[in-house]
């Protein structure tokens, strides 16, 4: 074989050498897309077919330098195969539109095609001697040339400054060899010059070389994954360089043209230079709004900065970033934010490293387990853009269904720790185009969770110091418990429970009371043993002077890695323990006697019927009230009367079995349950005895006191309630009451039937009262010796004419006790006044007769009574002086400054002041004399025996005489005999009133009587 055959054989072996290359190395490293790199194949085997057929025609068809030929159509083919497949590899890499690149790749291009065109293009398009098909191929060449160049430097175009990658650099030295060989081969070919075998075939083997060495590199499935280009303003030193370069082809062209003294086509010197000019300014454009995008995520990175500076919470730094990243995409990019903890960051990036496997500088899903180099990608690639789908099904959900997420660690630009995760999701194109603003976002983020874990370290060791600080000062013993019952810590109060704060190693067992020790040791094992957290107890400590109850609180905090042990807390409530006690006593007895008080009687009661239900036995209530007892505190104070109730209360409960339980009700009201009694009899009697030992002088510290008592009774037979039996004995009293004093009554129905009437008739006082159903009545007070009437007493009577009278006696009281006597006093006041003013403007001439009015005790103590008086006395138009008020003498008992100053006041108007029944009372006779009185009104019942008792006449004759020694009137009351009339008119009593007179009158009535005894003639009316 001689040496022109084997040339042959070796280019075609060289061609399929680099076309079988790259199928292995697709094969090898299984790009993501492969059919790219088919058509480099496909290229690259048509270029050696051309080779081959070219040879073949020069060495067995002798042919020398065969042009045009059928090897011109494989190479002519080469060119759009290659073109094909760089044209995916920039499709596939460069998914974004990176216009800048672009840009950059179309202004190198034309300036690298502008000299191609003018020295090389338009000499072939005319050269003479040229047939059209050779013309047409021999141009074809260096076009297809620029065509491959253009498509590799579009897919070199973003890579300067970024990552290197050396399957492109193999890449760029093949088509620059081609391009070279393919410049030469086209120069030579114009000059007849072109031999094969030359060094000029050197290039072609190049190109073979090196672009089967591309593909049998790794880096070549980096070329078909997607990357994301450096986001920059301005291109890197040497690409700007380039593109300059670039620029200046035009007029260098031009230049040299005019250098050498031809300039051949102007024309095209001028489109070259328009375009490139076009491309510059659009280029420029292109920066100008990208620059004005990075002023937007400035501003919005600016505008994240304060609440992040200002934050306090973390969910304030999610909201922060949550804002800003919305910032940065815009209203219409559909994305999401999710700002994750630092322990969700760790178990993210773990599940990374075992799913994902890092490809073309971002990560994918991997069918397999990543290796450790993958995982240690993790630590070299911070900054993640992956697919949602490999962040787990958790996280994904949350998502919105959006295909990728960009993983941003909260790291501070000069490192340290990861304080979590910013996670943005969205489009793929948008994460990458603000991928740096977040990198950005993130690292602000940093140094605020970093702010906010000092300023929680700083907190929880000014809390550590604070609960140390409350620890060492509280009242409260804290102590922590080894699981062998000894005490490891005990705070610095236990010296005030245990006398020493010493107890370490001590067994807490030993520390109480030794009846308590089995209590502790079981407290302690049920904590341990049942798995409670909580144990609560009552402890007795031996102190240093006495015992001390402690209450104590135990929490099993073993598991506490900061504790590791039991903590008992011992609270000190022996004096809590002890006003509990006192409340207690105070809540269910009478402070003043220490006997029990009504709720605790009531309770006694109950437990006792139910008790004498089951034993048949009888329960007995019996109510005490003592007789006259106001008396003792009005005349002997109240001091005396506290220390009568005392007395009481001590004879009361001596004269009491065991099994019975005295009890004071309140003011002078005592009760005796006696309980286990075999008959209602048991119960009488013991009234009986109660009333006996009662009646007995009291020897207080001061003076001797006497009191009598009456008693109510009431047994289980008549009520089993404790509430209704109390009541039934409290009716019992008040009929006993009724019957006089030191008396005991047993409970009988009808007396609830007059209760329940008694009840009736305030409810009926009560509206009476205020409707104002009362009648006035008027008794002439008259002149013993003349028979003339001189003055009226008013009296009320309830109901009205023609109704069912209630007798003043009932009513009167009944007023007196429910406090509506004021009222009623007032009316019979307002209406008597008018009444008699009437009366003394008919009977002109005649000596006025005088109006009295009964005043009640409850009146002379309101402190309005005063102006009431007066303006009734206004409005009616009454004089003064002929007002008469009367009063008791159970007021006189109870003188006070204000009664004093009121009983002054109305003397100074005229007023008269008279007082009534007298005789009946315990006044004094010094009293009469302080007093400003006028008038003294004898009682009915010393009146009544006066005839037949001689005593009787000498009492009254004494009041009489005694009146006349101090200036007083004297008025007899209940006179309904002559021999009385007589009786009194001898011994000097001038006025009296009663039935032999006249009984109550109308206001008419009274006319007329005054004109009968008087004499006088009615005044014409109108």
């Amino acid at each position: 074989m001689t040496t022109t055959q084997l040339r042959t054989a070796a280019w075609a072996a060289i061609g399929l050498c680099g076309v079988a290359a790259v199928v292995v190395g697709v094969r090898l490293y299984r790009p993501a897309h492969r059919w790219p790199w088919y058509a480099l194949a496909a290229g690259l085997l048509s270029f050696t077919a051309g080779d081959t057929a070219y040879n073949v025609q020069e060495v067995y068809l002798h042919t020398p330098n065969p042009f045009p030929s059928p090897a011109d159509a494989f190479y002519l083919a080469m060119y759009p195969l290659l073109t094909a497949g760089l044209f995916g590899l920039v499709r596939y890499r460069w998914m974004d539109r990176d216009l800048p690149s672009l840009l950059d790749a179309l202004i190198i291009t034309a300036g690298l095609a502008l000299p191609v065109w003018v020295y090389l293009v338009q000499p072939l398009a005319r050269q003479d001697g040229l047939t059209w098909q050779e013309r047409a191929i021999s141009v074809a060449y260096p076009l297809g040339d620029i065509l491959v160049l253009a498509m590799l430097v579009r897919l070199l175009a973003p890579s300067p400054g970024a990552r290197p990658n050396r399957a492109v650099r193999l890449l760029v030295l093949g088509t620059v060899a081609l391009l070279a060989n393919d410049i030469a081969y086209g120069v030579l070919q114009m000059d007849d010059a072109w031999h094969v075998g030359t060094l000029g075939d050197s290039g072609w083997v190049v190109f073979y070389t090196a672009w089967g060495l591309a593909a049998l590199h790794p880096s070549m499935a980096e070329l078909t994954e997607a990357d994301v280009p450096p986001q920059s303003l301005l291109p890197p030193w040497r690409k700007l360089a380039l593109l300059t370069a670039a620029t200046l082809v035009p007029p260098l062209v031009l230049v040299y043209e005019e250098r050498v003294g031809r300039v051949q086509d102007a024309t095209a010197l001028a489109a070259f230079s328009g375009v490139l000019f076009l491309l510059v300014i659009l280029r420029l454009a292109v920066m100008v709004v990208a620059h004005r995008k990075v002023v937007a995520r400035e501003q919005a990175l600016r505008a994240a900065a304060s609440p992040l500076v200002a934050a306090v919470w973390p969910e304030e730094i999610a909201r922060a970033c949550d804002r800003a990243v919305t910032a940065l995409f815009g209203p219409k990019v559909p994305h999401t934010t999710r700002l994750l903890s630092p322990r969700d960051a760790d178990r993210l990036y773990d599940r990374l490293a075992r799913t994902t496997t890092w490809t073309s500088g971002r990560w994918v899903t991997d069918r397999g387990t990543a290796s450790e180099d993958d995982a240690a990608a993790l630590v070299r690639h911070p900054t993640l853009l992956v697919p949602v789908a490999a962040l787990g099904p958790e996280l994904s959900a949350q998502l919105d269904g959006l295909p990728h997420a960009l993983l941003c660690p909260l790291i501070q630009p000069s490192g340290g720790s990861v304080h979590g995760v910013l996670l943005a999701a969205g489009p793929e194109l948008n994460l990458a185009e603000v991928r740096g603003s977040l990198e950005l976002l993130a690292s602000h983020a940093a140094l605020a969770s970093e702010r906010l874990a000092l300023r929680r370290q700083i907190i929880r060791r000014e809390s550590e110091a604070y609960f140390r600080t409350l620890v060492h000062n509280a009242s409260d013993v804290i102590l922590i418990v080894n699981d062998d019952s000894t005490v490891r810590y005990a705070s610095p109060s236990a010296e005030a429970v245990f006398g020493t704060a010493e107890l370490a190693g001590r067994q807490l067992p030993d520390l109480v009371a030794p009846q308590e020790r089995k209590r502790v040791i079981r407290t302690l094992a049920t904590l341990r043993s049942l798995g409670r957290q909580e144990a609560h107890d009552h402890w007795w400590v031996e102190g240093d002077k006495a015992r001390i109850e402690v209450d104590v609180r135990c929490r099993d905090l073993r598991k506490d890695p900061t504790v590791g042990g039991l903590v008992i807390t011992l609270r000190d409530v022996t004096e809590q323990r002890q006003l509990e006690h006192e409340l207690t006593q105070r809540a269910f007895h009478d402070s003043l006697t220490g006997l029990p008080n009504r709720t605790l009687l009531l309770e006694r009661t109950q437990r006792a019927l139910l008790r004498g239900r089951r034993e048949s036995t009888v329960t007995c209530l019996l109510f005490i009230d003592l007789d006259d007892f106001k008396i003792v505190n009005d005349t002997l104070g109240h001091s005396v009367g506290d220390r009568l109730l005392c007395a009481v209360a001590e004879r009361l409960s001596a004269t009491l079995r065991r099994t019975d339980t005295a009890a004071r009700l309140g003011g002078d009201e005592f009760a005796v349950l006696m309980e286990d009694a075999k008959q209602p009899l048991d119960a009488e009697l013991l009234a009986a005895q109660v009333i006996q030992r009662l009646s007995r002088p009291f020897q207080l510290s001061v003076e001797s006191v006497s009191v009598s008592a009456s008693v109510g009774v009431a047994t289980a037979m008549d009520s089993t309630d404790a509430e209704e039996l109390l009541a039934l004995a409290d009716l019992a009293l008040y009929a006993a009451k009724a019957a006089g004093k030191r008396q005991w009554r047993r409970f009988q129905p009808q007396q609830r039937i007059r209760m329940v009437r008694r009840h009736d008739l305030q409810l009926r006082l009560d509206t009476a009262i205020a409707r104002h159903e009362f009648d006035l009545r008027y008794q002439p007070v008259v002149d013993i010796r003349a028979g003339e009437v001189v003055g009226f007493e008013a009296l009320a009577r309830w109901p009205r004419l023609g109704q069912d009278a209630v007798p003043p006696g009932q009513f009167i009281p009944l007023a007196e006790e429910t406090g509506r006597i004021s009222a009623l006093g007032a009316w019979v006041l307002r209406n008597s006044t008018a009444d008699i003013a009437r009366l003394q403007r008919r009977v002109p001439g005649l000596r006025l007769p005088y109006l009295s009015v009964n005043v009640s005790a409850r009146q002379w103590r309101d402190n309005g009574f005063l102006n009431e008086v007066c303006r009734a006395v206004e409005s009616a138009g009454l004089a003064p002086h002929t007002l008469q008020l009367e009063l008791t003498e159970s007021v006189l008992m109870q003188r006070t400054p204000q009664i004093d100053a009121l009983l002054r006041a109305l003397k100074d108007l005229g007023v008269s002041i008279a007082v009534d029944d007298f005789g009946t009372g315990f006044s004094s006779l010094r009293y009469l004399r302080d007093f400003p009185i006028d008038v003294l009104k004898i009682d009915k019942s010393f009146i009544d025996e006066i005839p037949s008792d001689p005593q009787q006449v000498a009492l009254v004759e004494g009041i009489v005489h005694l009146a006349d020694t101090l200036g007083l009137q004297v008025i007899a009351e209940g006179i309904e005999k002559p021999e009385q009339q007589r009786l009194l008119a001898d011994i000097g009593c001038r006025f009296g009133q009663g039935f032999l007179f006249a009984r109550p009158l109308t206001v008419e009535q009274s006319e007329a009587v005054l004109h009968h005894r008087n004499g006088a003639r009615p005044k014409p009316q109108g």
